[in-house]
């Protein structure tokens, strides 16, 4: 006869006994299953160094879509007018060791971020770096003012942005010149601090500024110190106004104009004007204007009009124009034609077409003269728009 101590630890052996199986299975199962954390790489980071004296500036390869800091005491945005360029700062003198999260274009960037009072660093071309900050650095120019003497950059683009930083300096464009930067300090002496200039081709300038109660340079042309970009080349900014990087613009419409052919041309009082084929890449149409002078008189270009409107317009009936803005002319600087002489330029516009019964209309206007010339395009010249390879 079983008592019931001996049934009860009958009961213990057969559930250790079934239970073992199962726990041999599942660590069997456990085994053959790769860990997550095993899985998952570990992202590569950066070191940054930043400063409230100063402002850095980091060129991603591709539209930034997302910023995150590690803490308050980092101030980031992207720089105005600019789709990929993102500047940072110390909000304050000394902050403890935090980090910066970057999504563009899909991927993720990440930074450790430490405070320094003067970084020699101040940009970074993440197209180029690979991890190594050195491997992007961007060329700095050293620039020395005073409060008691103007300091005038002059370069070879409209300025589209410029960023100071600290208060020790103050700048801004010269009246009447959209590529005229005048500089000077806000006062007696300041701690070494640096500017950033963007151009409308898309070019970062940096500069690091000290005071000097008497510069000896108080004009620099930026245009002699930095090359013509080329297409593909990193390092350039992708602005607002167009999906295209701004340096690589010149490029095709270099392209363009080499391809000739013609979509429509006009001749009157010795002036011919005649429309080349027209570009397209990424949403954006390149139409090549050539401008010829047959004349010996000087030809001044005031300015130069595209519309839309109908092709033909009922008498009595009000002329509907939509007037259509380039985002961008390569040479368009040029605006002087010699007697017997040349101009090639290439309006860049936002892709458009046109509906039927309707057709653009290319102007270009005289400046103080009356030499005015019209010339008309159609739909199916937009059409048979090239690709630039």
């Amino acid at each position: 006869m079983k008592t019931p101590l001996s049934s009860a630890l009958l009961l213990v052996v057969l559930l250790t006994a079934k239970s073992q199986p199962a726990v041999a299975q599942n660590t069997v199962l456990a085994q053959n299953r790769p860990d997550a954390a095993q899985q998952a790489s570990k992202l590569k980071t950066m070191p940054l160094l930043v400063s409230d004296y100063k402002t850095t500036h980091l060129i991603f390869p591709s539209p930034v879509t997302y910023v995150d800091l590690g803490s308050s005491g980092l101030i980031a945005a992207k720089a105005t007018g600019s789709e990929n360029i993102v500047r940072v700062k110390a909000a304050a003198a000394g902050f403890d060791e935090t980090n910066m999260t970057v999504l563009a274009g899909g991927q993720l960037y990440s930074f450790v971020v430490n405070y320094q009072r003067n970084p020699r660093l101040v940009g970074l071309d993440l197209g180029a770096a690979d991890g190594r900050p050195d491997a992007g650095r961007l060329p700095t120019t050293a620039l020395q003012v005073s409060e008691q003497k103007t300091t005038h950059l002059v370069f070879p683009y409209p300025v589209t942005y410029v960023d100071l930083g600290s208060p020790g300096i103050m700048a801004s464009k010269a009246t009447g010149a959209e590529n005229i930067v005048r500089v000077k300090a806000a006062g007696k002496s300041f701690a070494e601090t640096n500017m950033t200039v963007l151009t409308s081709n898309g070019r970062l300038y940096l500069f690091t500024v000290s005071y000097q109660h008497d510069p000896k340079v108080l004009s620099l042309d930026m245009g002699a110190a930095s090359p013509p970009l080329t297409a593909g080349e990193s390092g350039e900014a992708i602005l607002s106004n167009s999906p295209i990087a701004q340096g690589s613009l010149d490029a095709y419409s270099t392209q363009a104009l080499a391809w000739g052919g013609s979509a429509a041309s006009e001749s009157a009082n010795q002036l011919t004007v005649r429309a080349g084929a027209v570009g397209y890449r990424q949403e954006t149409l390149f139409i090549p204007l050539h401008l010829a002078n047959k004349s010996n008189v000087t030809y001044d270009v005031d300015f130069v009009k595209f519309y839309i409107q109908d092709k033909k317009v009922a008498k009595r009936t009000a002329e509907q124009a939509i007037e259509i803005g380039p985002i961008y002319v390569y040479n368009g600087r040029q605006r002087k034609i010699d007697a017997q002489g040349q101009l090639e330029q290439v309006y860049v516009f936002k892709k458009f077409t046109i509906p039927e019964q309707k057709q653009l209309i290319v102007e270009v206007y005289e400046k103080g003269g009356g030499r005015n010339i019209k010339l008309r395009l159609s739909n199916s010249d937009l059409l048979k728009a090239r690709t630039f390879q």
